[in-house]
């Protein structure tokens, strides 16, 4: 009965456990072959990639000086991103590499917020908010994003786009990892 336990054990955590991810600062240009769960063919979108961020943080005191340490990383999860079959364009994985970037631009959005953060009274209050902010804003962002650009159909607002997300990246360069 043990080793059934310890086998059921290990090929449930193997399957529910970690995802594989990457992050930005590891790869941040994405290719077909970052896509790798089954497509979705009941889908009228021909691909979409699964993206994030995460941030931890701690905070020390030393003689009265308060230290907040933080890290802050945008993640691809290969795992959970798919393409249809005979949908591999180039078109198509810059507007998937897109949402990509625009979950790197608000990890840095995150990290300019930590930095100029003063340790109040409620320290995880106050960051699970400002968190949550952020990710309001990425979910937000990343949905008029396919909105405006009809899930990259509309080719003009596709550029319009790719300006907007460029010189985002630019404007937040210092807080790049």
């Amino acid at each position: 009965m043990g080793k059934f336990f310890t086998i059921l054990l290990v090929i449930f955590f193997a399957s529910h456990g970690y995802v594989e991810r990457f992050s930005y600062a590891e790869k941040s240009k994405l290719e077909w072959s970052d896509f790798r769960a089954e497509p979705k063919m009941d889908s009228s979108f021909d691909a979409s990639v699964n993206t994030g961020i995460t941030y931890q943080w701690s905070i020390s005191k030393d003689y009265g000086n308060i230290e907040l340490k933080y890290e802050v990383d945008s993640f691809c999860y290969p795992s959970l991103s798919w393409v249809k079959r005979g949908q591999l364009t180039k078109y198509l994985l810059a507007h998937e590499q897109l949402h990509f970037d625009i979950s790197e631009l608000h990890a840095r959005i995150m990290r300019k917020k930590l930095k100029e953060y003063k340790p109040g009274k409620d320290v995880r209050k106050d960051l699970n908010k400002m968190y949550k902010r952020v990710e309001r804003m990425r979910v937000n962002m990343q949905e008029l994003y396919d909105i405006e650009t009809e899930h990259s159909r509309n080719r003009s607002n596709q550029k319009k786009w790719e300006k907007k997300v460029k010189n985002l990246m630019w404007y937040y360069r210092a807080y790049a990892k």
